[in-house]
């Protein structure tokens, strides 16, 4: 993954949480595995080997952030990214804008 910054907005989200967010390694991973597709906890526990519990622990952050939501289906609660930053993926879903930085997933 590559970081590319620009010039700060004042107008854009809350970048500071948005980028502490994204420091972590899980959570890019999480993030990643998203971009592919909507999943639940279970799916990602077993895509990325990590425990349920941490994966919700990172969910919650990302969601707190406004880069993730979930949704009901039966007892599983499935997570997507949010319309807001879909809207900044790029068409391959390879490279998320956030305005004031590029995360670029390979």
């Amino acid at each position: 993954m590559q970081l590319r910054s620009k010039s700060y907005n004042k107008s854009s989200p809350k970048w500071t949480s948005i980028l502490k967010a994204l420091a972590d390694e899980n959570r890019l991973q999480i993030i990643h595995e998203l971009l592919r597709h909507e999943l639940s906890v279970r799916d990602l526990s077993d895509t990325l080997n990590m425990k349920d519990y941490n994966i919700s622990k990172h969910l919650k952050i990302l969601e707190a952030t406004g880069l993730v939501k979930k949704k009901k289906d039966g007892v599983q609660r499935i997570y997507h990214i949010t319309e807001n930053f879909s809207s900044r993926l790029s068409k391959n879903n390879q490279v998320l804008d956030l305005g004031c930085c590029k995360f670029i997933f390979k």
